[in-house]
């Protein structure tokens, strides 16, 4: 109560500035008492002696004390019956009655009826701990056993102790009261690469917390054999693992990988996990985790269809087996390696669509390639060693930028000049590449005359784009095969992710496709002339 008297310390001041301002007037004016409802309420608990209550001549008092009004002003009709509190051990209900009329000077009319909250605070309500959460409690141990394996009868002893908590989903609150260890049947195998398995059992009821037992107590209808459980663990002599067995197992993986080509990463990963047990063809270890850690490129592989894709295999022990302390210690169960994937698909490369007057432009130069992420560095990487972009002219790059956006003819009028200087300013040429605009005419340059367009919920998607990689075709032919979509023919431009595959068109018409698939998102953006 002393710590709401000095929070409210500001309030009471306040409120008795406010009542000396309006006594020192000339006019009078009436105000209802509960207007100052607050400003009363902190009088009540700024009681210095807060285990005791208020008397009807103390409580007048001190509303003169705190010019609240003048002697006479305002009376109070304490309540003797003196009730326990909601949020305090005491509580008293208290009337203000303001005695001001138009025949005299007092302050305020009406009155208001407030509480009084003393004898120190309550303390909170104890948890109730019910049969259903004694009942998940058990349960939630079971589970934990079924899934935990103890290395000793030791630690399994000093786990199940009284006064211990409950392993699993426990309750709040509750622990092992009473608790027993039983070793049951052993298995002993011939065989030494093959663990020992101990069966044991744990008995017992459960408690609540030693000095827990002011905040929590069972429910009315929990019974002593709610509180009893009984449960089964095992414990294993494990079977070391030593680097041997790592790096056959290592070697097995890389063999398996060499023969396979993959659609994508997670192309990858199912057939690793879901074909493990043929592939490490050993009991003792199996599969914790598969990661994608980045793309890769290398000139020996820059002409292939696939992307390298770097990824770690980490390997757990099975139960009843672990680790030697080399292979924790030199991370040897922690397999990096290289696959080979044809689509990338993470992190799609932002396509800037412009759109004006009923027609779009798809062109290359509004791709954005940002360097902070793997996957768009490694694909710039690749189409500028295929010579299929370069950067804008390092002299003058707006210069080559506005000439580009000239040869659109999407601006047009006598200021056509000052748009298209404020375009190549804007935020669509950041990150972005010539595609070789404006370059010399060379043999040795890729220049993408035509797009296909293939969507990524397609029949034989992988199939399609493995058909077109790297092949010289006519574009009906590659259309008419693989059902892909050009410029002329993709509708669905605004926000929608394709994998494309670029075409340049030879001097018989015939169109070459690039040799890698890249993985872009097209965003449309309006542009007013």
């Amino acid at each position: 109560m002393k710590k709401l008297l000095l929070a409210l310390s500001t309030l009471v001041v306040t409120s008795s500035a406010s009542t000396i301002v309006v006594s020192c007037s000339t006019e009078t004016k009436k105000q209802n008492i509960n207007s100052i409802e607050r400003f009363l309420t902190t009088i009540l608990h700024s009681k210095e002696n807060d285990q005791e209550p208020w008397t009807n001549d103390a409580l007048e008092a001190e509303l003169v004390n705190q010019k609240v009004d003048v002697a006479g002003g305002v009376s109070v009709k304490v309540n003797n019956e003196i009730e326990e509190g909601t949020i305090t051990n005491k509580q008293q209900s208290i009337v203000f009655i303001g005695n001001g009329t138009s025949k005299n000077n007092y302050k305020y009319t009406g009155e208001i009826t407030l509480i009084y909250n003393f004898g120190g605070n309550k303390p909170a309500p104890k948890k109730k701990i019910t049969q259903e959460e004694l009942a998940t409690t058990i349960k939630g141990l079971q589970n934990f056993l079924d899934t935990i394996y103890f290395k000793s009868e030791s630690v399994v002893k000093n786990t199940f102790v009284p006064n211990a908590n409950i392993p699993g989903t426990p309750a709040e609150g509750v622990v092992f009261k009473t608790v027993t260890v039983t070793i049951l049947e052993t298995t002993q195998p011939t065989d030494p690469s093959i663990p020992k398995f101990t069966k044991f059992k744990v008995t017992g009821t459960i408690g609540i917390k030693n000095n827990d037992s002011e905040y929590y107590e069972f429910d009315d209808d929990v019974t002593e054999k709610d509180k009893e459980f009984t449960c089964e663990g095992t414990i294993v002599d494990s079977v070391i693992i030593e680097d041997k067995v790592i790096t056959e197992t290592t070697e097995l993986i890389n063999n398996w990988i060499k023969g396979q080509k993959f659609s994508d990463y997670n192309d990858f990963k199912n057939k690793l996990l879901s074909q493990q047990k043929e592939i490490l063809a050993n009991e003792q270890i199996a599969i914790e985790s598969i990661t994608n850690s980045a793309i890769t490129e290398s000139d020996a592989n820059i002409n292939s269809m696939y992307w390298t894709n770097q990824v770690s295999v980490n390997l757990k022990a099975s139960v009843g087996y672990e680790f030697s302390k080399e292979v924790i210690e030199n991370e040897q169960h922690k397999i990096k390696t290289d696959i080979e994937i044809l689509k990338i698909e993470s992190n799609p490369l932002k396509w800037h669509v412009l759109t004006s007057k009923d027609e779009k432009y798809i062109e290359p130069q509004f791709i954005q390639f940002n360097s902070a992420v793997n996957t768009s560095k490694i694909q710039k990487e690749y189409l500028t060693s295929q010579q299929i972009t370069q950067e804008w002219n390092q002299e003058n790059d707006k210069h080559q930028q506005k000439q580009f956006v000239e040869s659109l003819n999407i601006f047009t009028g006598k200021d056509k000049d000052e748009k298209i200087a404020k375009f190549v300013n804007t935020q669509y040429f950041t990150n972005t590449t010539a595609f070789n605009y404006g370059s010399d005419a060379s043999e040795s340059l890729f220049k993408v005359d035509e797009i296909l367009f293939f969507d990524k919920t397609q029949e034989n998607l992988n199939k399609n784009i493995e058909s077109v990689l790297g092949q010289t075709k006519s574009l009906n032919e590659f259309v008419s095969s693989t059902n892909a979509l050009t410029r002329e023919t993709i509708e669905n431009t605004q926000n929608v992710s394709y994998y494309v595959v670029f075409l340049t068109k030879n001097n018989d018409g015939n169109y070459k496709a690039a040799n890698r698939v890249l993985n872009v998102l097209l965003q449309q953006i309006p542009i007013v002339d």
